[in-house]
């Protein structure tokens, strides 16, 4: 087989590749869409009404929609969408069409859970601890992209998590200053990352095995030094405080204290705390530098292919070290936030397995920042939506143990190709040894 017919097979394949996608993709969608339009024809009373209130900035302003009719127009969008998918698209318009699915799908279910006599949607605290229950989900994935954009598997978010909400608990403490805390909390993220680059760089030893070890490492270290520093002695080393939100900042200055008090958006993003802005400057940062800059060409190039790298004078090794390490910051800074940033004292394996969860939004969001940031605000607004259907007189008609179960469905939609294969970066895991 000649060059130019090898390349013809592969675009061949790559186009039927896309096809097959743009095929599961669609009947997926138009099946859901039909299924929440059932669900608005026969389990749903013709009258029955969803109250959205501003709980927050205008408590007195609400408005009604028909739970019926407004879940029939969305299930028709998720079905017209799934349709324009099975005709076959662009890329850029397949990914605007799968999120307008997801969304109208998602705000169907929402509908359907509070569309109840005597319950409202809180809709701007719906949406403000979407976002703040999203923060470690952003930061962990953030770590992982840039580890593995460098061709090294992070399995150890779980593990940076916990060290990271532990360090920054007691330097908090001893400093009296959550701002050290957070600051000592990056640095020991950081740290846990270096002993991940070491052996998975110099030693080449096997990275997923590794990163399981490193999390069992973090988690006994952190419960031992738990037991032995923050509970044992007689003055406590575990009230870590915590950070104020820009609202109180912004008290008494003129024209700038009126932002939080602006409907919807007003709570969203001008009355959160610095782990929110420090969370999505990180996701517009690193999208830029990775895309748009040559460190970060050279990091991709590193992760996709580093005996090419290798050739035009990169460093791979000591390239994969350093990113490897500075991306613990962002990993231990996400475990902050379950100390300083939520105001709690450390506790043994607080994190709760949500090192993991940040892995399956990194492979939501294919290995992009912004696809991160999405899969991470979904993750945050499902869980955000089950504590406030818990919340409602007479429970809710949707189990939040269903609820519980979507992100994890959705990881495994997107890593079974149902709805796009996730590939991750060519050489992701590969050990490399110069010249060879």
């Amino acid at each position: 087989m000649t060059k130019t017919e090898a390349l013809t097979t592969e675009k061949f394949e790559q186009t039927e590749s896309t096809r097959d996608r743009h095929l599961k993709a669609g009947i997926s969608f138009a099946l859901l869409g039909a299924g929440v339009a059932a669900i608005a024809v026969f389990a749903v009373a013709s009258e029955a009404r969803t109250v959205l209130r501003l709980n927050i900035t205008r408590p007195d302003v609400s408005f009604a929609v028909p739970t019926a009719l407004t879940m029939i127009a969305l299930g028709a969008i998720a079905f017209a969408l799934g349709a324009i998918m099975l005709a076959g698209i662009y890329r850029r318009l397949y990914v605007l069409a799968t999120s307008g699915a997801v969304a109208a799908i998602a705000l169907a279910l929402v509908l359907w859970g509070f569309g109840r006599p005597g319950v409202q949607v809180p809709l701007e605290s719906l949406l403000a601890g979407t976002l703040f229950l999203a923060l470690p989900l952003i930061l962990g994935s953030l770590s992982g992209v840039l580890c593995e954009r460098n061709g090294v598997i992070n399995i150890g978010i779980e593990g940076q998590f916990l060290m990271g909400a532990f360090v920054g608990a007691l330097a908090a403490t001893i400093a009296n200053n959550p701002y050290i805390g957070i600051i000592f909390a990056m640095i020991a993220g950081s740290l846990t990352t270096m002993l991940l680059a070491v052996m998975a760089v110099r030693y080449q030893v096997n990275q997923i095995v590794l990163g399981v070890i490193l999390n069992v490492l973090a988690l006994g270290l952190t419960g031992f030094l738990f037991d032995r520093v923050m509970r044992d002695e007689p003055i406590s080393f575990n009230r870590p405080g915590g950070v104020p939100r820009l609202g109180s900042v912004l008290e008494g200055v003129p024209v700038l204290e009126k932002l939080p008090t602006i409907p919807l958006v007003g709570p969203l993003l001008f009355n959160q705390n610095i782990f929110v802005y420090a969370a999505l400057f990180a996701v517009v940062f690193l999208w830029f530098a990775l895309f748009h800059t040559r460190w970060g060409l050279r990091t991709r190039a590193v992760g996709e292919h580093p005996h090419a790298a290798d050739s035009v004078g990169i460093n791979v090794n000591r390239f994969r070290f350093w990113n490897v390490t500075a991306a613990g910051m962002l990993s231990g800074m996400g475990g902050a936030f379950f100390t300083i940033g939520q105001t709690l004292a450390f506790s043994k394996n607080m994190s709760a397995g949500l090192g993991f969860v940040a892995l399956a939004v990194m492979i939501i969001g294919r290995w992009n920042p912004f696809g991160a940031l999405a899969g991470a605000l979904m993750i945050g607004f499902l869980t955000e939506t089950q504590r406030q259907m818990a919340s409602m007189p007479g429970g809710s008609p949707i189990p939040s143990e269903f609820l519980s179960m979507l992100p994890y469905i959705a990881t495994i939609v997107v890593v079974a190709g149902l709805v796009g294969r996730a590939k991750p970066p060519a050489a992701n895991g590969q050990p490399f040894t110069p010249g060879g």
